[in-house]
């Protein structure tokens, strides 16, 4: 076979200096080019450090919401009558409590049943859970059988006072009412509702919202009153707010309005009218005291049939014969209708009405029609005698 004819360097020196410049010019082909570069400055260690931080924060926040969430340090005022069945598990109690507002992560309580070793020892029952309880206090209130905790139900009508309101407790078995009334002088419910109203021995009066509630029996009082006061905030909706705005008005003057209603209107479709002779005397300056027959009553402390001169005279914040304008405030606790009718009065330019026998009214534009309701009221009378 034919071969190429190779040449070899002539001599041993001129091999070793060949093969020297062969490994330099590999190594120098091997070496990156130098290229000239750009300095970019600090901003992507800037951009490193700002997410680095975002995410700190968005972890912060995390634990900061799970650590209230057990805790229960700063949540909104749920109450709920919450029961277990033999069917429920962890699971379904985590999801209820968390549909019902009691907590907010279901997970996190699940887990936390878990870890401390209460998830099979749950009994069925009938329980008074609140918000304002942390986990551990929860889980031992569920794992209670309903017989070791006797609960009372109580239905507060439209327009009981306060007092009344109190009475009924106590002998209901919820709450004495000494301690009652201790709670509701001085303790900070926390309600924005309440701010500013001075502490007097009838702080509460006509927000202790009318329903039917189920207490324990010697409850704690801070819990009763609480639930009711929720009770009332729950039942202040948008549109009771956004119709405050537009007449110009305070919620506590709105109040006190809606408790006059609910003692002088025996009837829901004359709600509305009676407002409307409140609403027509505050806004005319010729009719300076509403002359309000219940608030006499309220501030006498007596349930009387016929109002005396004296009764009439008499020197006192509520009455509407003496001071002027709104009396200092509600004379009881009206329910969702009353309200509704202070906030939205009938249109009407009625001044007057007088209360007929079968608990309806006569109203008048003037007082010659008003005096002519009278006559009429009184012969009335005197026909049924």
């Amino acid at each position: 076979m034919n071969r190429e004819k190779q040449e070899i360097p002539a001599n041993e020196n001129e091999f070793e200096e060949s093969s020297v410049d062969i490994r330099a010019a590999e190594e120098y082909e091997d070496r990156p080019s130098a290229k000239k570069t750009t300095g970019t400055g600090c901003f992507p260690a800037l951009c490193y450090c700002m997410l680095i931080l975002g995410i700190s924060i968005v972890l912060s926040a995390i634990a900061v919401f799970a650590v209230n969430d057990v805790f229960a340090l700063v949540k909104a005022d749920v109450t709920t009558n919450f029961t277990v069945v033999d069917t429920d598990d962890i699971d379904t109690i985590s999801d209820r409590l968390s549909d019902q507002g009691i907590i907010r992560y279901p997970r996190l309580f699940k887990l936390y049943a878990v870890l401390t070793e209460n998830t099979d020892n749950i009994a069925p029952g009938e329980y008074l859970i609140s918000s304002s309880m942390d986990y551990r206090n929860i889980l031992n209130e569920i794992q209670e059988v309903v017989s070791s905790k006797k609960t009372v139900t109580v239905m507060i009508p439209e327009g009981m006072e306060q007092d009344e309101i109190f009475a009924l407790l106590d002998e209901m078995g919820v709450c004495e009412e000494w301690r009652l009334r201790a709670f509701a002088k001085y303790y900070d419910f926390g309600y924005s509702f309440l701010e500013g109203l001075p502490y007097t021995d009838n702080r509460l009066e006509g927000y202790l919202f009318p329903d039917t509630y189920i207490f324990y029996e010697n409850d704690d009082p801070q819990r009763v009153l609480s639930r009711m006061l929720y009770n009332f905030r729950t039942k202040w909706d948008v549109d009771m707010k956004a119709r405050l705005e537009n007449i110009s008005m305070d919620m506590s003057d709105i109040i006190i309005i809606a408790s006059m209603i609910e003692k002088e209107a025996r009837f829901d479709d004359e709600r509305t009218l009676i407002s409307s002779v409140i609403h027509n005397r505050l806004r005319n300056d010729r009719f300076p005291h509403l002359q309000i027959d219940a608030t006499v009553l309220y501030a006498i402390g007596e349930r009387k049939e016929e109002l005396t001169k004296e009764d009439l005279a008499i020197d006192s914040p509520y009455n509407t014969y003496v001071c002027e304008g709104l009396p200092a405030g509600p004379i009881c606790n009206p329910g969702r209708a009353a309200i509704y009718a202070a906030l939205y009065p009938e249109e009407t330019d009625f001044y007057y009405y007088v209360a007929q026998g079968n608990g309806y009214h006569l109203f008048a534009e003037t007082y010659y029609e008003h005096q002519q309701n009278i006559d009429a009221v009184e012969a009335m009378k005197e026909l049924e005698q």
